[in-house]
Protein backbone atom coordinates (compact mmCIF):
# COMPACT_ATOMS: atom_id res chain seq x y z
CA UNK A 1 0.00 0.00 0.00
CA UNK A 2 1.33 3.26 -0.87
CA UNK A 3 1.57 6.78 0.62
CA UNK A 4 -1.25 8.20 -0.76
CA UNK A 5 -3.15 5.33 -0.30
CA UNK A 6 -2.57 5.61 3.31
CA UNK A 7 -3.27 9.46 3.33
CA UNK A 8 -6.28 8.03 1.08
CA UNK A 9 -8.09 5.85 3.74
CA UNK A 10 -6.69 8.62 7.20
CA UNK A 11 -8.58 11.36 5.02
CA UNK A 12 -11.72 8.99 4.99
CA UNK A 13 -11.74 7.94 8.35
CA UNK A 14 -11.03 11.61 9.61
CA UNK A 15 -14.09 13.05 7.31
CA UNK A 16 -16.27 9.88 8.68
CA UNK A 17 -15.23 10.68 12.70
CA UNK A 18 -16.32 14.83 11.84
CA UNK A 19 -19.21 13.91 9.79
CA UNK A 20 -20.66 11.65 12.67
CA UNK A 21 -19.14 13.67 15.25
CA UNK A 22 -20.51 17.08 14.27
CA UNK A 23 -24.18 14.88 12.98
CA UNK A 24 -24.50 13.50 16.67
CA UNK A 25 -23.97 16.98 18.60
CA UNK A 26 -26.17 18.67 16.21
CA UNK A 27 -29.23 16.03 17.04
CA UNK A 28 -28.50 15.82 20.75
CA UNK A 29 -28.00 19.62 21.60
CA UNK A 30 -30.15 21.10 18.55
CA UNK A 31 -33.64 22.26 18.96
CA UNK A 32 -33.84 21.90 22.89
CA UNK A 33 -33.38 25.34 24.51
CA UNK A 34 -33.75 24.08 27.80
CA UNK A 35 -29.80 22.96 27.73
CA UNK A 36 -29.06 26.16 27.63
CA UNK A 37 -31.43 27.63 30.37
CA UNK A 38 -33.41 30.84 30.40
CA UNK A 39 -30.66 32.88 28.36
CA UNK A 40 -31.59 35.34 25.87
CA UNK A 41 -30.88 33.90 22.62
CA UNK A 42 -31.06 30.17 23.81
CA UNK A 43 -33.55 29.05 21.26
CA UNK A 44 -31.78 30.93 18.10
CA UNK A 45 -28.40 29.02 19.74
CA UNK A 46 -30.29 25.34 19.62
CA UNK A 47 -31.20 26.15 16.44
CA UNK A 48 -28.10 26.76 14.99
CA UNK A 49 -26.76 23.85 16.15
CA UNK A 50 -29.43 22.20 14.98
CA UNK A 51 -28.62 23.53 11.20
CA UNK A 52 -25.36 20.90 10.36
CA UNK A 53 -27.70 17.83 11.27
CA UNK A 54 -30.57 19.01 8.98
CA UNK A 55 -28.53 19.60 6.33
CA UNK A 56 -26.89 16.33 6.07
CA UNK A 57 -30.17 14.67 6.90
CA UNK A 58 -31.26 16.63 3.96
CA UNK A 59 -28.09 15.57 1.60
CA UNK A 60 -28.75 12.24 2.90
CA UNK A 61 -32.51 11.71 1.53
CA UNK A 62 -31.09 13.57 -1.98
CA UNK A 63 -28.88 11.02 -2.61
CA UNK A 64 -31.22 8.28 -1.62
CA UNK A 65 -33.61 9.35 -4.16
CA UNK A 66 -30.96 10.15 -6.92
CA UNK A 67 -29.96 6.44 -5.71
CA UNK A 68 -33.63 5.19 -6.51
CA UNK A 69 -34.18 6.94 -9.39
CA UNK A 70 -30.74 5.39 -10.71
CA UNK A 71 -31.63 2.37 -10.00
CA UNK A 72 -35.10 2.57 -11.97
CA UNK A 73 -32.78 4.02 -15.04
CA UNK A 74 -30.34 0.54 -14.38
CA UNK A 75 -33.92 -1.22 -14.25
CA UNK A 76 -35.42 0.00 -17.93
CA UNK A 77 -31.69 -0.02 -19.68
CA UNK A 78 -31.28 -3.90 -18.46
CA UNK A 79 -35.07 -4.61 -19.71
CA UNK A 80 -34.55 -2.71 -22.94
CA UNK A 81 -31.33 -4.38 -23.65
CA UNK A 82 -33.05 -8.04 -23.22
CA UNK A 83 -36.07 -6.74 -25.34
CA UNK A 84 -33.38 -6.20 -27.88
CA UNK A 85 -32.20 -10.12 -27.55
CA UNK A 86 -35.47 -10.84 -28.00
CA UNK A 87 -36.58 -11.50 -24.03
CA UNK A 88 -40.85 -10.95 -24.51
CA UNK A 89 -41.30 -10.87 -21.03
CA UNK A 90 -38.81 -7.31 -21.06
CA UNK A 91 -41.57 -5.53 -23.55
CA UNK A 92 -44.36 -6.86 -20.68
CA UNK A 93 -42.49 -5.19 -17.76
CA UNK A 94 -41.51 -1.85 -19.92
CA UNK A 95 -45.14 -1.27 -21.08
CA UNK A 96 -46.38 -2.10 -17.18
CA UNK A 97 -44.03 1.02 -16.24
CA UNK A 98 -44.59 3.55 -18.93
CA UNK A 99 -48.37 2.62 -18.34
CA UNK A 100 -48.44 2.95 -14.72
CA UNK A 101 -46.32 6.20 -15.46
CA UNK A 102 -49.05 7.67 -17.92
CA UNK A 103 -51.94 6.28 -15.79
CA UNK A 104 -50.20 8.52 -12.54
CA UNK A 105 -49.50 11.80 -14.64
CA UNK A 106 -52.49 11.96 -16.66
CA UNK A 107 -54.86 11.27 -13.36
CA UNK A 108 -52.88 13.57 -11.17
CA UNK A 109 -51.44 11.69 -8.65
CA UNK A 110 -54.41 8.89 -8.58
CA UNK A 111 -52.87 5.60 -6.87
CA UNK A 112 -56.40 3.46 -7.98
CA UNK A 113 -54.39 1.80 -10.84
CA UNK A 114 -51.59 0.23 -8.18
CA UNK A 115 -53.88 -0.67 -5.54
CA UNK A 116 -56.05 -1.90 -8.01
CA UNK A 117 -52.92 -4.47 -8.94
CA UNK A 118 -51.35 -4.71 -5.77
CA UNK A 119 -54.23 -5.99 -3.22
CA UNK A 120 -55.02 -8.75 -5.52
CA UNK A 121 -51.25 -9.66 -5.37
CA UNK A 122 -50.95 -9.38 -1.89
CA UNK A 123 -53.80 -11.49 -1.27
CA UNK A 124 -52.52 -13.89 -3.61
CA UNK A 125 -49.15 -13.94 -1.81
CA UNK A 126 -50.31 -14.14 2.02
CA UNK A 127 -52.89 -17.47 0.47
CA UNK A 128 -49.80 -18.73 -0.47
CA UNK A 129 -48.63 -17.90 2.87
CA UNK A 130 -51.33 -19.58 4.46
CA UNK A 131 -50.56 -22.46 2.55
CA UNK A 132 -47.36 -22.73 2.91
CA UNK A 133 -47.45 -22.54 6.47
CA UNK A 134 -49.88 -25.44 6.66
CA UNK A 135 -47.32 -27.46 4.67
CA UNK A 136 -44.80 -26.72 7.35
CA UNK A 137 -46.39 -27.40 10.02
CA UNK A 138 -47.35 -30.95 8.87
CA UNK A 139 -43.75 -31.53 8.07
CA UNK A 140 -42.64 -30.61 11.76
CA UNK A 141 -45.19 -32.77 13.49
CA UNK A 142 -43.71 -35.62 10.93
CA UNK A 143 -40.63 -34.80 11.80
CA UNK A 144 -40.70 -33.65 15.21
CA UNK A 145 -43.82 -34.76 16.98
CA UNK A 146 -43.03 -33.32 20.42
CA UNK A 147 -44.34 -30.20 22.20
CA UNK A 148 -42.48 -27.45 20.30
CA UNK A 149 -43.90 -29.49 17.43
CA UNK A 150 -46.93 -29.31 18.55
CA UNK A 151 -46.55 -25.50 19.90
CA UNK A 152 -46.01 -24.33 16.52
CA UNK A 153 -48.90 -26.03 14.66
CA UNK A 154 -51.21 -24.89 17.28
CA UNK A 155 -50.20 -21.27 17.02
CA UNK A 156 -50.73 -20.98 13.42
CA UNK A 157 -53.57 -22.50 13.25
CA UNK A 158 -54.97 -19.70 16.02
CA UNK A 159 -53.76 -17.24 14.65
CA UNK A 160 -55.13 -18.34 10.84
CA UNK A 161 -58.44 -19.01 12.18
CA UNK A 162 -58.40 -15.76 13.95
CA UNK A 163 -58.35 -13.88 10.86
CA UNK A 164 -61.19 -15.10 9.44
CA UNK A 165 -63.86 -12.55 9.69
CA UNK A 166 -66.29 -14.50 11.40
CA UNK A 167 -68.90 -14.12 14.44
CA UNK A 168 -68.60 -17.63 16.01
CA UNK A 169 -64.80 -17.07 16.28
CA UNK A 170 -64.66 -14.13 18.41
CA UNK A 171 -63.03 -16.17 21.41
CA UNK A 172 -60.54 -17.61 19.06
CA UNK A 173 -59.92 -13.88 17.34
CA UNK A 174 -59.64 -12.75 20.67
CA UNK A 175 -56.63 -15.06 21.56
CA UNK A 176 -55.02 -13.97 17.91
CA UNK A 177 -55.59 -10.33 18.98
CA UNK A 178 -53.45 -11.08 22.45
CA UNK A 179 -50.36 -13.08 20.22
CA UNK A 180 -50.04 -10.21 17.94
CA UNK A 181 -50.10 -7.69 21.08
CA UNK A 182 -47.59 -9.44 23.53
CA UNK A 183 -45.17 -12.13 22.29
CA UNK A 184 -45.05 -11.02 18.76
CA UNK A 185 -44.96 -6.94 19.84
CA UNK A 186 -42.26 -8.51 22.39
CA UNK A 187 -40.66 -10.07 19.93
CA UNK A 188 -40.80 -6.75 17.10
CA UNK A 189 -39.48 -4.58 20.04
CA UNK A 190 -36.14 -7.07 20.48
CA UNK A 191 -35.46 -6.90 16.35
CA UNK A 192 -35.81 -3.29 16.64
CA UNK A 193 -33.38 -3.00 19.73
CA UNK A 194 -30.86 -5.59 18.30
CA UNK A 195 -31.05 -3.12 14.94
CA UNK A 196 -30.73 -0.46 16.88
CA UNK A 197 -27.82 -1.92 18.76
CA UNK A 198 -26.07 -3.04 15.36
CA UNK A 199 -26.24 0.34 13.89
CA UNK A 200 -24.89 2.15 17.26
CA UNK A 201 -22.01 -0.67 17.15
CA UNK A 202 -21.51 0.17 13.39
CA UNK A 203 -21.20 3.97 13.54
CA UNK A 204 -18.96 3.47 16.77
CA UNK A 205 -16.78 1.69 14.62
CA UNK A 206 -17.08 4.31 11.92
CA UNK A 207 -16.45 7.20 14.08
CA UNK A 208 -13.05 5.29 15.53
CA UNK A 209 -11.74 4.73 12.38
CA UNK A 210 -11.72 0.88 12.65
CA UNK A 211 -14.12 -0.12 9.87
CA UNK A 212 -12.90 -2.44 7.72
CA UNK A 213 -13.66 0.31 4.70
CA UNK A 214 -11.43 2.75 6.25
CA UNK A 215 -8.85 0.80 6.68
CA UNK A 216 -8.40 -0.60 3.27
Amino acid sequence: MGRGQRYGIALSAFVAFAVGVVTALSLLLGDNPALFGEQPGSAQLAGLLALPADVLLRLATIVVALSIVIGIANLLTVHVGRLARGKAYSAVMLASFGFTVFWYVARQGDTSLLEAVQVPIESALAALLCLSLLHGGSRVLGKRADIWGLLFVAVVVLVLLGSLPLAELAPVQAWRDWLMRVPVGAGARALLLGIALGTVVTGVRALLGQDRSFRG
